[in-house]
């Protein structure tokens, strides 16, 4: 005599979608983050645009397209890690192993008009309202030469990219 062995029970077909979906989200973040940790930062060159974040001592840079509403600095020039910029308002050093071992040197996208903080620790450019303890952008101007300040006004140059500032102290 033969003894039938019950059917295996069967798993609901949600439950078989459910187990698949997952099984493909985790594939997926397991392939961006191999993907990202392993992609170098592509070296910029002088007039790329980027949305610069985090602290002054550890930012983090994304390049953007200089008509990005997130653009906060142009970058003036790329020189070796163990050097300094000549000419930039900000700079930073890649950290991560995979990337070249550069300084990027940073100058800022400051907007005619816009006041700024004078004294900060983090990296965006953040308008504040004018008065003590920030400066005004009277000027913009992407001639070259680059026309002078006013005597009262700082100066902020940036030739490589063809931008300066006239600032004052309000």
């Amino acid at each position: 005599m033969m003894i039938e062995e019950p059917p295996a029970p069967r798993k609901s077909l949600a439950r078989r979608v459910l187990t698949y979906a997952l099984t493909v989200l985790v594939a997926a973040v397991a392939i961006y983050g191999v993907s990202e940790f392993l992609t170098p930062v592509q070296t910029p060159k002088a007039g790329d645009c980027a949305d610069v974040t985090g602290y002054s001592n550890e930012p983090d840079f994304d390049a953007v397209s200089c008509g990005s509403s997130s653009a906060n600095y142009v970058v003036t020039g790329v020189v070796a890690r163990s050097e300094g910029c000549q000419n930039a308002y900000g700079d930073m050093v890649t950290r991560r192993a995979q990337d070249p071992s550069i300084r990027i040197c940073l100058a800022p996208l400051w907007e005619q008009g816009a006041c700024y903080p004078t004294a900060f620790s983090r990296m965006e450019l953040t308008t504040v309202d004018c008065g003590e303890g920030a400066f005004r952008v009277n000027r913009v101007s992407r001639d070259v030469p680059a026309p002078s300040c006013a005597v009262y006004e700082k100066r902020y140059s940036y030739p490589e990219v063809g931008l300066t500032y006239c600032t004052q102290a309000v």
